[in-house]
């Protein structure tokens, strides 16, 4: 459709008359600009039909709709380029990212029941900050993670505990009933050392219980061995924990004995001493 024709009427040279059609004008001049009319070429619609072009972007229009199908107010248009970091962190926070690391509530994440070390904590919000995880995801993300590493401790624990005792069960078999005995010695041998039994514990899940005892029970007899006396009648120092308190019971009611370690009987101190460390781990 366009507008009307003008028709024009000349006179020739010879005199005679005729008549001239003027171009039509187009009925979008003056009214659309020229990119638009542009565009319309590029789709190939016919321009000069005006409800061809209003069909055809009706058509568009709808297509557009039908594809995003929510307002405009919650499109979420993303930077063209990769480097913009103010430009997606604000995508980030349209998606539920907070604006600072701060605003991540870790409160409600336990480690062994007891509130997450606060420097952990500030790492892994700078972490989920970075990453650009939601306000509502980040608890739980840290919870799984915490989760794990508890269940792994566990797992550690569980390991350690059947090694001390396979390792002890071990150790009880080569000593037999000197156990008891040389157990004590070793502490001894540790305090001698000034380790304490906390110590003594680290280093039996790094070397074993059997090898640490073994370690502390040489240092402990070469610093007693001195005091060991063959003056019990049955035969030498007592090798057990009963007969050692069974030994002292029979000095302490021998009056001469308990005189000789009242004035300072060399002898009677030293077997008095042994058999103290053999009872309560240490020498009186």
């Amino acid at each position: 459709m366009t507008d009307a024709t003008t028709t024009q009427t000349s006179q020739t040279q010879d005199g005679t008359t005729g008549t001239t059609t003027a171009p039509a004008t187009p009925w979008y001049q003056g009214k659309v600009d020229a990119e638009t009319i542009g565009h319309w070429d590029n789709k190939g619609w016919k321009k000069d039909d005006p409800i061809a072009v209003a069909i055809e972007a009706s058509k568009q229009a709808r297509e557009l709709q039908r594809h995003f199908g929510v307002p405009a107010d919650q499109l979420l248009k993303l930077p063209k380029d990769t480097t913009d970091e103010a430009g997606w962190r604000a995508v980030r926070q349209r998606l539920g990212a907070p604006g600072e690391p701060k605003e991540y509530d870790l409160s409600g994440v336990k480690f062994k029941g007891a509130d997450l070390d606060a420097a952990y904590a500030d790492k892994m919000r700078t972490a989920l900050f970075d990453a650009g995880v939601p306000k509502d995801k980040a608890a739980n993300i840290v919870k799984v993670s915490v989760e794990q590493r508890e269940a792994e401790l566990r797992s550690e624990t569980d390991a350690a505990t059947a090694r001390l005792v396979a390792d002890k069960g071990q150790l009880q078999k080569e000593w037999g009933t000197n156990f008891d005995f040389n157990r004590l010695t070793a502490m001894q041998g540790a305090k001698r050392l000034g380790v304490s039994e906390e110590e003594v514990a680290r280093l039996e899940s790094v070397l074993g219980y059997k090898r640490t005892m073994e370690h502390f029970f040489k240092i402990g007899r070469g610093s007693t061995e001195d005091t060991f006396t063959d003056t019990n009648q049955g035969g030498g120092q007592p090798t057990t924990l009963n007969g050692a308190k069974a030994r002292l019971a029979e000095l302490k009611s021998d009056p001469a004995w308990a005189d000789r370690l009242i004035k300072g009987d060399v002898a009677a101190k030293r077997e008095f001493e042994s058999l103290m460390m053999m009872i309560h781990g240490a020498a009186a």
